[in-house]
C-alpha cells in the first residue's frame, strides 16, 4: 500500500525489502520513505493488533480512555492506495508504478508465521502451529495427524477412540489469514486493506477510525479463532465418530472470546490447580459456557498441581474440589494419570503439574471411596438445571477469557457470563425471565460499565425488554465498530433514547420499555428487590459456605460445602415453597429426611451442621424411595460413646521390602513419624491393624458407628470379617450396619499413607540401595516425614432413632 501525507513528491523507486518484522505476531511489514518527515509518531500503541501477551486477558484488557483526535495533518494519513495489483517488481527489487503527485510512503505489508511451535512434542513430531482463523488448514491438520492414527487403529477397536482434546489456548496470539480481506469486507463492509498502515502505528483518517478498525480486527479474530478453529476442529471430528472436548479458555495471547469459543465445541472443560489461583476464572467461564449454549456437562481438569511429588491425598484435595461444584462444573477429568507398565521402579512416573493418580500410588485401591464421593457429586449435579438469576452480559470486545461482575452479585444468588451470540440467536423472553432453548432463565441481565454498543445488539435488546425482560446498565452511546460509520451511531444514539428516556443525574432510574423495564443506578439486590426476587440461599452473617442449585421436576438440590476448618452452625434460609427437606450424604450415599425445618411464605429454613470441609446435599422433595431412611431428633445429629477400644493392637506392615518383616504388637496407638524404628518412621504403603473386643449388649433403637479418631491418610474397615466402608477425611467415622454384635467382635483396619516419607528418606541413600523411583524429585533435604498411621482413639459410638 501507498499512503499519503501532504506534500508533493513523484518517481520510480527502489522498495528494499528487508525481513523487517513488527511487534505484531502475524503480520509483517517493511517500508521506503518517499519524500522527508513522512514516519509518522505512534500515536495508537496499544491498538497494534498484538493481541494480549501477558497470561490472563481480563475484561478491560483492550478498554482505555477516549484518545483525543491529531489536529495536524502533518500526522494523519489521508489517502491510501493499494498498489499491489499492478506493482511490477523485478528480481532486484525495482518497480514501476502510476502514483500521483504528493508525499508518499510506499509500504510493503505481508503475512507471516508466528513462529510458535507444537509443544510438549517428540523431537520428530515438532512442527509449527496451524492456522487457527482457517477451517480448511483445520481440516488439513485432522486429515495429516488425527485420521492417520485413527485409521492404524484395529478396526474391531476403533470404537474405543471417542474424543480429539484441545487443552487451554496457549499458542500465542494472530491477527491475519489466508482469506481474511475477503471474509472481512463481507462482514464488516468495508475494505481492511485501507486501515493496514495501522499495524505500524500511524493513524488513518483519524484516531477514531483507527480505534474502530483495531476493535473490528480483533473481534474479526476472535470469531474466526471461535469457528475456525473450534468449530472446524469438531466438525471435521464429527465426521470421522469423533467428539472434540476443549478448555474454552486460554493464556499468553488467547485471541477469542471464551463464550463463543466454547460454544462451539461438543464438549467444555475448566480447569483448576489444587493450590493457588488457576481455576478461579477458568472453571466459571467454562460452566457458563456450556449453560448457555446449552451443553448439560462442564467438565474439569481437576487437582491439576505444582511439586508436592506424593505428598497429596484425597483429604487435601475436598475443599477446593468442592469449590468446584458451586463453580458449575459436573464431571472431573482427574488430573493425571500416567500409565505405569513398570512393576519394578515404583511408585513410577511423575510430573511436576499433577496430582498422581497412577496404579503406583499407595492410596490408589482405597482411593475408591473418594471417588464414589466424586461420582455422587457429579450424579447430583447433572440433574436438571443450573439455578441462577442474573446474567452478565460481557460485552463485545475482544479477546476476553473472562467476563465481570460490575455491580457485584450480591450473597444468596447466582449468575452467569452471557455473550452478544447467545443474545441474538438463542434468548428470548417468558413470563418476564429470560429464557434459553435448553430450559436456563435469568430474571435479570447486568450490562456492562462501558458506553458502546453495536446497533443489532441494541436493537435485539430492545426487543428482549420490550417482551417483558429487565435490564439493568448504563446508557450506550456509540458503536465501537467501523461497520456504518457514522450512521451505527446515530442508530444507537436513537434507540437508547427510547430506551432510556429519563435523566436521572446519577439517580435510579427505573424507567418501563414495553412490557418489560430499563434500570440504571441501582446495584443488582436493588434491582432484584425491584422484581420481587428473594435470595435463592440466605446463610445469614459471614458463614464461610458456598453453595449451588440445581432445579428438576419436583425437586430442588442444594450443595452446601464448608470451606473453612471450624465446626458451623447455621440455619440457612432456601427460596422453596411446598416441598420438604432430605439429607443425601455424598459421602456414605444415605439418604436420611430431614426432621427440623420451618415453612413460612415462599421460603424453608432448615437447621445445619458442617464439620471442618463438610458438605452435604439438601434436597427437597415430597418423594421418598427405598433408600430413604427415617429422621433423627435432630437434622445433624451428634453421635454418643458407647465404648472405647483400648489396649493392645497386632500391625502388619505389608511392604516387608522396606517395612518391618513381622507383625508387631503395639501397646498403644502412635503416629509411625514418633517410632525409634526408621522402617516404621519412614514407611510408606498399607498397615492392617487387627483387634478383638468384647461388647456385653447392643443399644436398642440406633444406628451404630466405629470412630477411628484420627487417621492418616486413609482407611478401611472390617467388621468381623465384613467391609463396612472406608473413610479419607475427617471424621473418620462409618457406619457397622448389622455387622456388629453381642459378645466378641473382631475390628480389622487397613491404614495407608503417602509415598512421601519412603521418599524422603531415601533421597540421602546411593542409588543402588533404593526401593523407589520417580521421574520429577522435589524432596527437600532434611526434609520432616509426614504423620502416618492409625493414631486414634478408637470408639464405638451411636445416634439413637
Amino acid at each position: 500500500v501507498a499512503i499519503s501525507l501532504p506534500e508533493t513528491v513523484s518517481g520510480s523507486f527502489r522498495l528494499v525489502c528487508n525481513n523487517m518484522t513488527s511487534t505484531t505476531p502475524k503480520y509483517g511489514f517493511s517500508e521506503i520513505v518517499i519524500g522527508e518527515n513522512a514516519v509518522l509518531e505512534n500515536y495508537v500503541e496499544k491498538s497494534l493488533g498484538k493481541m494480549h501477551p501477558t497470561p490472563l486477558p481480563l475484561f478491560d484488557s483492550y478498554m482505555w480512555e477516549a484518545q483525543e483526535d491529531i489536529s495536524s495533518r502533518n500526522l494523519l494519513v489521508t489517502e491510501v492506495m493499494d498498489v499491489s495489483g499492478y506493482v511490477n517488481m523485478d528480481e532486484e527489487g525495482w518497480f514501476d508504478a502510476e502514483i500521483p503527485d504528493g508525499e508518499w510512503t510506499i509500504m510493503r505489508i505481508g503475512m507471516t508465521p508466528t513462529g510458535t511451535k507444537n509443544s510438549p512434542s517428540a523431537p520428530q513430531g515438532e512442527g509449527y502451529e496451524v492456522d487457527k482463523a482457517s477451517r480448511e488448514l483445520m481440516r488439513y491438520h485432522f486429515e495429516q495427524y488425527i485420521k492417520k492414527i485413527q485409521e492404524r487403529i484395529p478396526e474391531e477397536n476403533r470404537s474405543a477412540f471417542k474424543y480429539v482434546i484441545a487443552d487451554s489456548y496457549e499458542s500465542g496470539s494472530q491477527n491475519w489469514t489466508d482469506d481474511f480481506a475477503a471474509r472481512f469486507r463481507s462482514e464488516y463492509k468495508y475494505d481492511p486493506v485501507r486501515y493496514l498502515p495501522v499495524f505500524s502505528g500511524r493513524i488513518v483518517g483519524s484516531v477514531e477510525e483507527s480505534n474502530r478498525f483495531m476493535w473490528d480486527l480483533r473481534r474479526a479474530v476472535a470469531d474466526d479463532i471461535a469457528y475456525g478453529f473450534v468449530a472446524g476442529l469438531r466438525e471435521v471430528s464429527n465426521e470421522h465418530n469423533l467428539k472434540i472436548w476443549l478448555e474454552n479458555y486460554g493464556h499468553w495471547g488467547y485471541p477469542g472470546e471464551f463464550l463463543m469459543y466454547g460454544g462451539q465445541s461438543d464438549l467444555i472443560s475448566g480447569e483448576y490447580w489444587n493450590e493457588g489461583t488457576l481455576g478461579d476464572y477458568e472453571c466459571k467461564s467454562a460452566s457458563s459456557a456450556a449453560h448457555i449454549y446449552g451443553k448439560p456437562i462442564t467438565s474439569a481438569e481437576a487437582f491439576t498441581a505444582s511439586r508436592k511429588s506424593y505428598m497429596r491425598h484425597p483429604s487435601l484435595l475436598k475443599k477446593r474440589g468442592d469449590w468446584c461444584l458451586t463453580e458449575g462444573i459436573n464431571h472431573f477429568v482427574l488430573h493425571v494419570y500416567i500409565q505405569q507398565p513398570d512393576e519394578v521402579r515404583i511408585p513410577g512416573i511423575n510430573a511436576w503439574f499433577s496430582t498422581e493418580f497412577n496404579r503406583h500410588n499407595t492410596w490408589f485401591d482405597q482411593g475408591k471411596n473418594w471417588t464414589d464421593y466424586i461420582r455422587r457429586c457429579q450424579h447430583m449435579q447433572q440433574q436438571g438445571n443450573y439455578t441462577a438469576e442474573v446474567c452478565y452480559f460481557i460485552g463485545e470486545d475482544a479477546p476476553k477469557m473472562t467476563g465481570t461482575r460490575d455491580p457485584e452479585l450480591p450473597g444468596g444468588y447466582s449468575y452467569d457470563y452471557i455473550n452478544a451470540e447467545v443474545i441474538n440467536e438463542r434468548l428470548t423472553v417468558e413470563n418476564g425471565e429470560f429464557v434459553l432453548p435448553d430450559g436456563m432463565s435469568y430474571k435479570l441481565m447486568v450490562l456492562p460499565n462501558i458506553r458502546t454498543m453495536r446497533p443489532e445488539v441494541l436493537e435485539k435488546i430492545a426487543e428482549l425488554v420490550s417482551m417483558g425482560g429487565t435490564i439493568l446498565g448504563p446508557k450506550p452511546e456509540k458503536s465501537p465498530s467501523l461497520q456504518n460509520y457514522p450512521a451505527c451511531d446515530s442508530k444507537v444514539k436513537k434507540l437508547a433514547g427510547e430506551m432510556w428516556t429519563e435523566d436521572h443525574d446519577g439517580g435510579a432510574l427505573k424507567n418501563p420499555y414495553g412490557e418489560g423495564y430499563v434500570l440504571d443506578g441501582l446495584g443488582v439486590q436493588e434491582a432484584l428487590d425491584f422484581l420481587g426476587v428473594g435470595k435463592d440461599v440466605d446463610l445469614g452473617e459471614d458463614i464461610p459456605v458456598l453453595w449451588t442449585h440445581r432445579t428438576m421436576s419436583g425437586m430442588d438440590i442444594y450443595f452446601l460445602t464448608n470451606q473453612s476448618d471450624n465446626i458451623l452452625e447455621f440455619d440457612p434460609s432456601f427460596r422453596v415453597k411446598g416441598m420438604k427437606p432430605q439429607l443425601w450424604d455424598a459421602m456414605t450415599g444415605e439418604i436420611r429426611v430431614l426432621s427440623e425445618y420451618t415453612a413460612e411464605g415462599d421460603r424453608t429454613s432448615v437447621p445445619v451442621m458442617l464439620k471442618a470441609q463438610e458438605s452435604c446435599y439438601i434436597v427437597f422433595t415430597n418423594t421418598r424411595n427405598e433408600m430413604t431412611q427415617p429422621a433423627y431428633v435432630e437434622n445433624f445429629q451428634e453421635t454418643e460413646s458407647v465404648m472405647a477400644l483400648e489396649g493392645e493392637w497386632e500391625v502388619e506392615f505389608l511392604n516387608k521390602t522396606f517395612g518391618p518383616t513381622e507383625p508387631m504388637v503395639m501397646e498403644s496407638l502412635a503416629d509411625w513419624t514418633k517410632s525409634g524404628d526408621d522402617a516404621i518412621k519412614y514407611y510408606s504403603g498399607t498397615a492392617v491393624y487387627k483387634k478383638t473386643f468384647m461388647l456385653d449388649e447392643i443399644p436398642e433403637n440406633s444406628d451404630l458407628f466405629i470412630n477411628l479418631g484420627e487417621v492418616n491418610v486413609m482407611a478401611s474397615v472390617k467388621l468381623n470379617g465384613k467391609e463396612i466402608g472406608g473413610v479419607w477425611m475427617a471424621p473418620y467415622i462409618v457406619n457397622t450396619g448389622d455387622a456388629l454384635k453381642t459378645g466378641e467382635n473382631s475390628l480389622e483396619v487397613e491404614v495407608v499413607n503417602t509415598w512421601r516419607n519412603r521418599l524422603v528418606y531415601e533421597k540421602e541413600l546411593p542409588a543402588s540401595q533404593r526401593h523407589t523411583f520417580t521421574l520429577v524429585d522435589d524432596i527437600i533435604p532434611g526434609e520432616k516425614p509426614q504423620p502416618s498411621g492409625l493414631v486414634g482413639p478408637v470408639t464405638i459410638e451411636k445416634i439413637g432413632l
